[in-house]
């Protein structure tokens, strides 16, 4: 029997998801912590609650199961981004060890609400290793490419190596860039998004020569995401199944061009929830269930 793998563009089945007006808590508290996490502007609190609510029911319209992160396990406006702190794996979940200080309170959070959905995970043994779900992209069920960075390094690696076993063939790791410096959030799903089992988008103007030369080699049809739409998540889409993606609306370019591509395109309002803290609808959502 072959071993249990997972993919990134089958049908999302099952998904968490955390609410702003519980990440945020209230409109003093978002004004006093917003900067201190890093965040590029203040989001508007009734504003991120009304985005969070239609973003969780196009996710539902959609027919996957949402799970909501129960709100005493929002330990920081970063919570926000359910993706970070665990990665979905064959065999299961695996429980990051965050790069960002702030976020660390994160892991044990999810590992709480995974146990209450009776789904098991593991922990990281190496106290040396960081990994951030951010850092992972299943470019094939058996082929995984890590981010080696600010965020996640090779011990990170090592460990989700380990983790996977024989469930995936070969780990890539892509060393990423300085760019903005550590204060900054750059994973490598900020520079390759799957779209479906052939096609991803990506921004190669941060990538690694080899490693934009090995997807070609792969066999796999690269958009490119307009430069000018970078910096407003136009790289960051998620996939709901190999035909549907979910995309920021201000991303007008990239929308077209996907539709184009013969993709269909739901898109979101994300100003407060996505823009602000530079977090995509792959950062809102933690898939528990594909295929």
């Amino acid at each position: 029997m072959s071993p249990s793998r997972f993919s990134m563009t089958a049908p999302l089945k099952r998904v968490l998801v955390a609410h702003a007006g519980d990440c945020f808590r209230s409109p003093a508290w978002l004004a006093a912590n917003w900067q201190p996490y890093g965040f590029r502007f203040e989001p508007h609190y009734d504003a991120a609650c009304a985005e969070s609510d239609r973003f969780i029911g196009i996710l539902r319209e959609f027919g996957a199961k949402v799970d909501i992160l129960e709100a005493n396990l929002c330990t920081g406006i970063d919570s926000l981004y359910v993706h970070d702190p665990v990665v979905t794996c064959g065999p299961g979940f695996l429980l990051g060890r965050m790069g960002k200080a702030a976020r660390r309170p994160e892991t044990e959070a999810m590992e709480t609400m995974l146990n209450q959905l009776s789904m098991g995970c593991q922990s990281i043994a190496d106290d040396n290793a960081l990994l951030e779900g951010g850092d992972v992209v299943w470019l094939r069920p058996e082929l995984v490419a890590v981010g080696i960075g600010f965020r996640t390094n090779h011990a990170g690696a090592d460990a989700l190596a380990a983790f996977c076993g024989d469930t995936v063939d070969e780990v890539i790791r892509v060393p990423l860039p300085w760019d903005q410096g550590p204060s900054d959030v750059l994973h490598l799903m900020s520079l390759v998004s799957p779209l479906s089992e052939d096609c991803l988008l990506v921004h190669s103007r941060l990538m690694p020569v080899f490693f934009r030369q090995r997807l070609e080699r792969e066999g796999f049809r690269l958009l490119e995401v307009p430069i000018e739409e970078y910096d407003t998540l136009g790289s960051n889409v998620l996939a709901l199944d190999q035909e549907t993606c979910l995309i920021e609306r201000s991303n007008t370019r990239t929308v077209r061009m996907l539709a184009d591509e013969g993709f269909n395109v739901l898109t979101y309002e994300g100003r407060n929830i996505s823009l602000a803290g530079s977090g995509g609808p792959t950062c809102l959502t933690r898939p528990l269930v594909r295929g």
